[in-house]
Order: C-alpha cells, then sequence, then structure tokens
C-alpha cells in the first residue's frame, strides 16, 4: 500500500514528491553536520546556495530548524519527525527496493544503501559511516570481541559511532601497521571505536607483513600473542573492501607479486586478502590477518564500502564467505544490480 502511495505521487505530483525529497534530505544533513551554516550544508548536498537558503527558511517557519550565529540546528520537534522523514526520503528515491533487491542478490540478510555516489561525491562516505556506526551496536553483546580493519571507510564509521551506554566488548585491530597515515590505522580506529563504545581494546604491536622466522619471533611477546588470539575468537569483524589493483598500488606491493595477483583474477581487496570474482583467496598479503578467513561460522561479517567503481569487488567479497551485513551507496548498489 505504501508503495502505491509513493509511485501514485510521483506520478500526480513529482514536483511535490521533489520539494518534500529535499526538505527531507536538508533535515538530515542539519542533523548529521550540526550546527551547520547555509553555506557549509550547500557544498555538502551540492546543491545552490539560494536553494538551500529557501528551504532553510521554510523549515525554520515550521519550527523545525534554529538559526545562530553558529549555523542551523534541529528543534525537538524536527528530532520526532525526522525518522519518518528518513523513510519518505529513502521511498520516493527507491533506496528500499534498491536494498531488497541487493539483499536477495548478494544473499546478505541485511543490506543498507545511501544516497548518492563516492566516487562522485566524497561527502557520501560520511553518510554511509553514519548508518554503518548506528548498526553496529546492535551485532555487539556483553563479551563480544570485535576486529576492526583500517582505511578510510572504517575510519568514517569510528567517528560517526555516538557515544551512549558502555558495552563490555573487546576491540582489536585486525591488520597490522601499514603506511604513514596514523588515523586511519587499525591500532588507532580500534582504540576510536573502544572508547566510545566504552569496551577495552588491545593494540597490534606489528606491521602489517613479516616473513615467517620474524612472525615467530614475535609470537614470543605475550601482548602479540594475546592480540592475535584474541582476533581470531573474533565474534564480529568490521572492515572495508577496495579493487585489487587500487589496494595492491597502495599497500606497494612488488611489481611481480602483483602482476601475479591480477593475473590470477584477484579484483578486490579486504582485511589483507585478494579475492577473484567468485570469492576464492588468489592472495593474501597480510601476516597478521591471514587467520582471518579461518574464523569461526558464526563470526559476524560487517562490510562497509562505497562508490560505483567497487561494485566487482563489493560483488566478489561478499561470495567468500557468509556476509551479516554490507553498507554501501547507490552508486555501487545499482552497478551490482547491473552486472551480469
Amino acid at each position: 500500500m505504501q508503495d502505491d502511495y509513493f509511485s501514485l505521487m510521483q506520478k500526480l505530483a513529482p514536483d511535490l514528491a521533489q520539494q518534500i525529497e529535499r526538505r527531507a534530505l536538508v533535515l538530515e544533513r542539519i542533523d548529521a553536520l550540526q550546527p551547520v551554516g547555509r553555506r557549509m550544508l550547500a557544498t555538502r548536498l551540492n546543491l545552490p546556495e539560494r536553494e538551500v537558503r529557501t528551504v532553510a527558511a521554510l523549515l525554520k517557519e515550521r519550527g523545525l530548524v534554529e538559526l545562530d550565529a553558529a549555523g542551523m540546528t534541529l528543534t525537538p520537534e524536527a528530532g520526532e519527525i525526522l525518522p519518518a522523514a528518513r523513510r519518505f526520503s529513502r521511498d520516493l528515491r527507491g533506496l528500499t527496493k534498491l536494498e531488497t533487491a541487493l539483499s536477495k542478490l548478494l544473499d546478505v540478510p541485511k543490506v543498507y544503501v545511501t544516497a548518492g555516489d563516492f566516487d562522485q561525491d566524497p561527502h557520501v562516505l560520511h553518510e554511509v559511516g553514519r548508518i554503518a556506526a548506528g548498526r553496529l551496536r546492535s551485532f555487539l553483546q556483553s563479551g563480544s570481541t570485535l576486529a576492526v580493519t583500517g582505511g578510510q571507510t572504517i575510519h568514517e564509521v569510528a567517528q560517526a559511532l555516538t557515544v551512549g551506554s558502555s558495552m563490555n566488548v573487546m576491540v582489536v585491530p585486525a591488520r597490522g601497521g601499514i603506511g604513514r597515515a596514523l588515523e586511519t590505522q587499525a591500532n588507532t580506529i580500534a582504540s576510536e571505536i573502544a572508547k566510545r563504545l566504552g569496551g577495552h581494546h588491545r593494540l597490534m604491536h606489528l606491521p602489517d607483513q613479516l616473513d615467517a622466522q620474524a612472525m615467530a619471533e614475535m609470537r614470543k611477546l605475550s601482548e602479540v600473542t594475546e592480540t592475535l588470539e584474541l582476533l581470531q575468537r573474533a565474534d564480529v569483524v568490521l572492515y572495508g573492501i577496495g579493487r585489487a589493483d587500487d589496494m595492491a598500488k597502495k599497500r606497494q606491493l612488488p611489481q611481480e607479486v602483483l602482476s601475479d595477483v591480477l593475473r590470477k583474477g584477484a579484483v578486490a581487496e579486504a582485511y589483507g586478502c585478494y579475492f577473484d570474482a567468485e570469492g576464492n583467496v588468489v592472495f593474501s598479503a597480510s601476516t597478521v590477518a591471514h587467520d582471518l578467513g579461518k574464523l569461526k561460522p558464526n563470526c559476524a561479517m560487517l562490510a562497509v564500502a562505497a562508490g560505483k567503481c567497487k561494485a566487482e569487488a563489493i560483488r566478489a567479497v561478499m561470495k567468500s564467505r557468509p556476509q551479516a551485513m554490507l553498507v554501501t551507496d547507490e552508486g555501487a548498489a545499482r552497478a551490482m544490480l547491473d552486472m551480469k
């Protein structure tokens, strides 16, 4: 019945449907960024500032938005209607149907799709992170061990987590140190997520790649052994997905290794493993995370990835083992459904 209502509105009054969707979108973005100025909001929405000013004025007249020197904020009344406005906006855009179709295609029980395409608009990643952060707690319970990878996407999830009631969870990095960007290292993200969940964390005092001899020596250290054992017993894994070619270059794989990995058909990378289009691991670049493929069967895998260019990579990783959740964007979702 609801689908019929939205379809009728789009046919009889597409201009009205667009206005409602636009106002709901402005409410959502103010909620995520408040306090926020109209110019900044226009930039985040990729809309003319004049249009944002007009919508903001209408919302202010309705008592939904307050404006002061710091910027726009939502009123308590807006907070009450925001969940319904968000659902209305999503249904008008067809995102709910998109989630259902993608869930069936990928055989993933929980799929969440945010509007936009990260490849076209970098700000989309913030919303992807917000949705993933909002769902994370539902997979955790007292005594859970959560393993997290690094990277920009999971960093966004960590930053979007709100501080709530403390949870007795242990958060561990699923990878060792990679590169030089401290804020997107798995260690840093594990610490931040643990702080926001009110839980505990352990660090991985290892580079991501070690030869067998060096790894054997490091395992003699109790703090290293403890973290690795926690990782292998993880109840939940929160991770990002990348394209194999992009990630191989970022991880600076030797040219001969890169050529071999691509020759074997690698299209995706996740937690240090490279996957072909059928979800088979063709190479493991991470000494630390190589045992993630041997996790217990009921471990909940939570994937977060955005951008149309990652569509093939996401589909490949979804085939690798049962997944509990995927959070992505509209660009990647539609591209996956269009793939044969």
